[in-house]
C-alpha cells in the first residue's frame, strides 16, 4: 500500500511533524508524530487522522467533556486512569503498563470514541483486557467484575487436572482449598491431582 505523506498537514488541532515507528513488526499502518496547538506531542495513525478520529492531544476532548458534564463521571475516570498508567511515566502503575509496552489505541485519545466503543460501565465493573499483553482497544477490552479480572491476571497459573484446565484461583474455589495452600503445594512440586485432593489439615 502506498504511503500517504502527511508531513506538515493539519488535522483539527494537530500538525504532523514526523513519521513515527510502526507499533509492532506486524502492524503495517503508518503512524505519525504530531504537535497539538496546546504544545503537547501525540502519536497517531494516519488513517485515524484522516477520518477525524484523533483531533488533538486530548485537550479538545477534555473541553468537550467538561462542557457536557462528563468530567466527573465514572467512565471518564476509567478513561483518564487508563491513559495515565500507559502514557505517564510518573504514574505509580506505569511500570506494569506503559513500561511493559501496553498501549492505548490512538483513536481512544478521544474520549467520545472510547465511550462510543465501550459504553457506560455496569455497576461494579471495570475495564479489562482480554489479552493481558495486548493493548487497550475495542477488540481487546470489555467491562468485567473484579473476580473476572483476577481470573484473567497474567500472574495466574493455569492448571490441568482430571481432564479439565482452569487457573489456580478457579481450582481453589471449586475444590474448597485456600488459594495460598494450593499455590504452596504446587510450588513444592506436588502433582496437580494430589494438590487438589489431599486433606487440608496437616498437609
Amino acid at each position: 500500500m502506498r504511503l500517504i505523506d502527511r508531513m506538515g498537514q493539519r488535522y483539527e488541532r494537530l500538525v504532523v511533524t514526523a513519521r513515527a515507528p510502526n507499533a509492532s513488526d506486524t502492524d503495517t499502518n503508518a503512524r505519525w508524530f504530531c504537535r497539538c496547538d496546546c504544545g503537547r506531542a501525540v502519536t497517531a495513525y494516519g488513517q485515524d487522522l484522516a477520518k477525524g478520529k484523533v483531533k488533538s492531544c486530548g485537550c479538545l476532548n477534555a473541553e468537550r467533556i467538561f462542557k457536557h458534564g462528563k468530567a466527573r463521571s465514572r467512565v471518564y475516570g476509567v478513561w483518564k486512569d487508563m491513559r495515565q498508567r500507559c502514557e505517564n511515566p510518573k504514574c505509580h502503575a506505569y511500570k506494569n503498563y506503559g513500561a511493559r509496552g501496553i498501549k492505548v489505541d490512538p483513536s481512544w485519545a478521544d474520549f467520545d470514541v472510547f465511550l462510543a466503543d465501550m459504553g457506560e460501565p455496569p455497576e461494579g465493573y471495570t475495564i479489562d483486557r482480554k489479552d493481558n499483553n495486548g493493548p487497550y482497544s475495542k477488540s481487546n477490552c470489555r467491562w468485567a467484575t473484579m473476580k473476572d479480572q483476577q481470573n484473567n491476571t497474567r500472574h495466574n497459573r493455569m492448571l490441568t487436572a482430571f481432564g479439565k484446565t482452569m487457573n489456580v484461583t478457579q481450582w481453589a474455589a471449586e475444590v474448597g482449598i485456600p488459594y495460598d495452600r494450593l499455590h504452596s503445594r504446587l510450588r513444592y512440586g506436588w502433582e496437580p491431582e494430589r494438590a487438589l485432593t489431599a486433606p487440608t489439615k496437616g498437609a
